[in-house]
């Protein structure tokens, strides 16, 4: 049921906000939308409320990531407005590559669901920068891992370093020839190539719809798998274009989500309210909603909201193959974790995009390289990007592009703030330590030389972030002031209060957050469930106490 329900008129919303719903759910994406889903399906009231859109028919899938117009960028799902950010002491602002709207950034995702490693779980040993862990351990991750695998419709093969025979993943289709041939090759270079772990359906025609909101239903969105099955069961739903503004709350629990709807402000109470508005958003809702119970910010005594943003690192990679060979079929084909831990450093993994280095491809990378540079001001260079872009694209020819992910690691000084002054109402603050240079290079190194048999060409700069992997501004953790969070992704200073989206990891890993955050939100909404049936059988029971006596 979306917010144009006919049921409840044009402005659901009113009437929306007489009731006390058992579950509030700020954003719809892969937590919001998976938690929400789960917990409908169970019989709890649930409410979405999402800042994009809710329908997308009038998606325009030829649309570039970098088109100005927020209207246009809303109605193809992506994130209206730039960000910026302070960036080793250089100022800049960009269009990151984040989804809004019904499914989140997994509207435009690439739809790589893969695992972290079992290390990841544990706490770091490495010197310069130890880590406390998470609180709970990779053992009682996996049933919630598999059971995400499941319901996205994972395909691939097991990391031959790393298997789970316990888990079921989809079969995959057959990969193009070229990619069959970087398989083997991979293989004669000694590494452990694998099938990345994908959720596409492979129907007749995919493209497997990287940056675009597939028109088929056939790439497994937050939207598709979670959301509309959620709002058919008649106990959620949605708000969009809604803006959540702040949480008014006591000293435990937040009592209304204080929002606006074109124009129109009202309030919406929940026994629970669960953030996954991302890891930019979440923290600075809960930053803007200080009251004089929270003078720092909701949920802040630790002074932690906002604070240990990590990205991922991620190099593209041109690879030449040897020969020619076919490209026709499936190209996000192919990843290898060889160098996921190097002699005790956490570096991360390499994976096939699905891109080859063309003319767009190229120019893209080149205009987004531009836009977070210290020499974006010059305007009128931007357009005349296309002429180094062309050029490459006849040097390049038919090489495949892979790209690392390698780990980030958590900085207090590396934070999220509120600043109205900006286009998203906040900023973010980021030093590239020198270790992190340290491991780009290494990892950088390592894959050279594993590929030395093939001609190779890194097309990314210095340190090429990823902003649409941000994580860890509202990390959970056992000490509470070392943390945000409690091991069941709770406030550990509000009863009512919990995060769902990648703020709560107190590690990136070496993989793209999605799966795990799909994991964790089944996890979370498991306990909020257990909860909310003991709540209710509490309340029905003292009820049934009352009636009796006074009879």
């Amino acid at each position: 049921m979306t917010s144009e329900d006919p049921e409840h008129g044009s402005h659901p919303h009113t009437d929306y906000a007489n009731e006390v719903w058992d579950v509030a759910v700020i954003g719809a994406g892969m937590g919001g939308a998976t938690v929400g889903f789960e917990l409908a399906t169970a019989g709890h009231r649930v409410i979405f409320l999402e800042k994009g859109l809710a329908d997308f028919s009038s998606a325009d899938n030829t649309l570039q990531l970098d088109s100005e117009d927020p209207s246009r960028r809303l109605r193809n799902g992506s994130w209206p407005s730039r960000i910026s950010g302070n960036i080793g002491g250089a100022r800049s602002q960009f269009f990151a590559p984040l989804g809004c709207g019904a499914g989140g950034t997994t509207l435009l995702y690439a739809a790589a669901l893969e695992r972290f490693d079992p290390g990841d779980f544990k706490p770091s040993s490495e010197p310069d920068r130890p880590t406390d862990g998470w609180p709970i351990s990779f053992e009682q991750f996996q049933p919630y891992y598999r059971k995400a695998e499941k319901m996205f419709k994972v395909r691939g093969t097991w990391d031959p370093l790393c298997p789970d025979e316990g888990s079921q993943l989809l079969a995959p289709p057959r990969m193009a020839g070229c990619d069959e041939h970087f398989m083997e090759s991979f293989k004669a270079c000694g590494l452990h190539p694998y099938r990345l772990h994908v959720a596409y359906g492979y129907e007749p025609g995919c493209m497997e719809c990287g940056g675009r909101i597939c028109p088929r239903g056939c790439k497994s969105d937050a939207k598709t798998i979670c959301l509309d099955p959620a709002l058919k069961t008649g106990n959620a739903h949605l708000i969009d274009r809604c803006e959540v503004e702040r949480l008014a709350a006591d000293a435990s629990s937040v009592k209304e989500i204080l929002c606006r709807r074109e124009g129109e402000r009202f309030s919406i109470r929940a026994r629970i309210v669960v953030l996954a508005a991302g890891a930019y958003f979440t923290p600075v809702l809960l930053l803007k909603s200080g009251n004089e119970h929270w003078p720092r910010g909701l949920a802040n005594t630790s002074d932690m909201v906002g604070r240990n943003l990590m990205f991922h690192v991620s190099d593209f990679i041109a690879v030449w193959p040897r020969g020619r060979h076919s490209t026709q079929g499936p190209r996000k084909t192919l990843a290898f974790r060889d160098f996921y831990v190097h002699r005790g450093i956490k570096l991360g993994s390499v994976q096939s995009t699905g891109l080859t280095a063309g003319y767009g491809n190229i120019a893209y990378f080149l205009k987004t390289a531009f836009d977070q540079s210290r020499w974006r001001w010059l305007k009128p260079v931007r357009p005349l990007l296309r002429i180094p872009a062309y050029i490459a694209s006849i040097v390049f020819g038919k090489a495949t592009i892979f790209a690392t992910i390698l780990e980030d690691k958590p900085y207090p000084e590396n934070r999220v703030v509120p600043d109205p002054d900006e286009p998203g109402g906040m900023r973010f603050e980021y030093a590239v330590h020198a270790e992190l240079r340290e491991r780009i290079h290494m990892l950088r190194n390592l894959v050279r030389k594993a590929l030395a048999r093939h001609r190779l060409m890194i097309i990314s700069p210095e340190s090429n972030l990823n902003y649409g992997h941000p994580s860890g501004t509202c990390r959970f953790g056992s000490d509470p002031a070392s943390s945000v969070l409690d091991a069941n992704n709770k406030a550990h200073d509000m009863d009512n209060l919990y995060v769902v989206d990648a703020s709560f990891m107190p590690t990136s890993g070496g993989a793209s957050p999605s799966l795990t955050i799909a994991a964790n939100a089944l996890r979370v909404a498991e306990h909020i469930g257990d909860r909310l049936r003991r709540e209710k059988y509490h309340s029905v029971a003292n009820q049934t106490v009352f009636s009796a006596a006074r009879t």
